[in-house]
């Protein structure tokens, strides 16, 4: 914000105004940003959970209090043995929380044990299927629950309020409920961003760090709304709480985001106020790229063709770009030697993907040349805050040594510099012909399956000129034009085509007819009466006259 004060400072009236409305329009783009990260409607579970036909379990017993305690050894889902009444889902509807028949047991809302399976199998597919893709952790219990309403207390909404990461384990007598050591526990996000909407003075996320206290610190919230209920509910099902974050940052630091250069170009892009010549640059050219970037000092870990090198020097200069291109084109390698290169020039690199297994490329690319001592993981099941913590104490710990390189880069320097005047010997336009050598061997491969003439003892090859070639290649298009008749031979229908003059510039020897054509004034220079034995094209004065052979004349009355 101190750029935009300073430019407020020496700005007019008219530029001020500018810049207010651009900035006005920045606030706009930046909360329809967040709007679009977070849903705060009914439609969002984590708001309004309803239960679905196949994927949540109400857990009836235990209750919250015993329940969670005992994740650690981990309950067991009870069999039914009785179905008793059930409604479309399975469900018990109106039936009480049972006693459990063996301690360490689960009771549920499901009524036979088909649904109940059905439900643990789905529920344990779907979580590991979004931890495939995105490496976010998604089964989770629903403890604690508010009531709320916002319309007075017509329609009612139930909201978790503790989302604990569990785990479900597969063995021979059925689906066991664990706790996820590697996950937090963790406030509801969105119902946080939920009552600050409605002005609802949230307890602070330290108060939310156990169950019971925080039912105590939203009952004494919520205790200016009546019909508002907390309980001690618990529900298992799949939570997505991820986003609730980012739209979090982005509110809380919309001014420092504001104050990117960046953010204008990417929200404004030609109504940004600011000025963003900085962010324009030309990349490299391919043929100087050895000399900005000599490869023998570019550290790179991984090979890297041309284009994959301007990248990289972009990189190393601070600018700002986007790398595009298909799949299988070493997007993901370039990426991993831009980190390794700025690792080494003493920078700080967050790599961030929306799919972990880019992700999982990259860092494995990274490991597999000896950098794994450099690399934080922080997605899948490295987000707890005691992994990080083992992280960063390693990382203190751990004095990773660099082999030297010397002799190698010296006699790498070598190569490449004899490799580089060897390509512009090659490329080098040389006179008489004015031609390269790297063109002139590219024109003769094309002639291998073409019958050589030998040329007469008169040819000297080294005494070729320019215009002597030109001449050769002319005379070459004329004979080309005639391959075909003399391929064709008696067969070729224009055989014996007679021309009343030669034309210029040829070594064709054309039978000249003895009789003097009619020279046309305009148009055309055949008559009616004579267009079987005479064909004319529009022409100068000084154009031959084309005539057909008599054999030619038949077949083409005959067609």
């Amino acid at each position: 914000m101190r750029l935009q004060f300073r430019q407020l400072l020496t700005s007019s009236p008219s530029e001020w105004l500018t810049m207010q409305i651009a900035d006005d329009r920045l606030k706009t783009v930046l909360r329809n940003w967040r709007d679009s990260l977070i849903d705060l409607s009914g439609r969002n579970r984590l708001l309004n959970f309803r239960h679905t036909r196949s994927a949540t379990l109400e857990i009836e017993s235990p209750d919250a209090t015993a329940l969670l305690p005992g994740l650690a050894k981990g309950w067991r889902f009870a069999d039914i043995e009785d179905a008793g009444t059930e409604d479309e889902a399975g469900d018990r509807p109106g039936l009480k929380a049972i006693s459990p028949a063996r301690v360490g047991e689960i009771h549920t809302q499901k009524a036979t044990q088909a649904t109940l399976d059905g439900a643990l199998r789905k529920l344990f597919r779907d979580s590991h299927q979004v931890f495939s893709d995105t490496g976010l952790w998604v089964l989770q219990l629903g403890a604690g629950f508010l009531d709320w309403s916002e319309d007075g207390g017509t329609t009612f909404s139930s909201a978790p309020l503790l989302l604990v990461p569990v785990m479900l384990e597969r063995g021979a007598d059925g689906f066991r409920l664990l706790v996820a050591e590697d996950e937090d526990m963790t406030a509801n996000p969105a119902l946080a961003v939920k009552m600050e909407q409605l002005g609802v003075a949230w307890p602070a996320a330290e108060q939310f760090e156990d169950l019971a206290g925080a039912i105590a610190a939203v009952r004494h919230a919520v205790a200016g709304q009546r019909t508002w209920t907390v309980s001690e509910r618990v529900v298992l099902a799949t939570f997505q709480s991820h986003k609730e974050a980012m739209y979090r940052d982005l509110l809380d630091n919309e001014s420092t985001i504001m104050a990117s250069p960046l953010v204008h170009a990417i929200g404004l892009g030609p109504h940004a106020s600011m000025d963003l010549s900085a962010l324009d640059f030309d990349p490299v050219r391919l043929d100087e790229l050895d000399v900005v970037q000599p490869p023998e000092e570019t550290p790179l870990v991984l090979d890297a063709d041309s284009s994959q090198r301007q990248c990289l020097a972009a990189a190393l200069a601070g600018r700002t770009f986007v790398m595009d291109g298909p799949p299988g084109t070493g997007k993901s390698q370039t990426i991993a030697n831009v980190i390794a290169a700025l690792l080494h020039a003493g920078r700080t690199v967050l790599f961030v993907s929306e799919k972990a297994a880019a992700l999982d490329v990259v860092r494995n690319r990274l490991e597999h040349v000896g950098l794994a001592s450099f690399l934080m993981p922080l997605h899948s099941h490295n987000t707890s805050r005691k992994h990080v913590a083992q992280e960063l104490g390693r990382a203190l710990v751990e004095r990773p040594r660099a082999r030297g390189a010397g002799p190698a880069r010296q006699r790498a320097r070598s190569l490449r510099l004899e490799l580089t005047e060897y390509a512009a010997a090659m490329n080098e336009v040389r006179r008489p012909l004015d031609r390269s050598l790297f063109e002139i061997i590219g024109r003769l491969s094309k002639l291998d399956d073409i019958v050589s003439l030998a040329p007469g003892s008169q040819f000297r090859p080294g005494s070729l000129t320019t215009a002597q070639l030109d001449t050769i290649l002319g005379a070459a298009g004329e004979v080309s034009r005639a391959w075909r008749p003399v391929a064709d031979r008696e067969s070729f229908p224009w055989r014996d085509l007679e021309t009343a003059e030669p034309p210029a510039r040829t070594s064709i020897g054309w039978q000249k007819r003895p009789r003097s054509c009619a020279e046309p004034s305009s148009g055309t220079t055949s008559s009616p009466g004579r267009w079987g034995s005479t064909i004319s094209r529009p022409s100068p004065r000084s154009s031959p006259c084309w005539t057909l052979p008599r054999p030619a004349r038949r077949s083409l009355l005959a067609g």
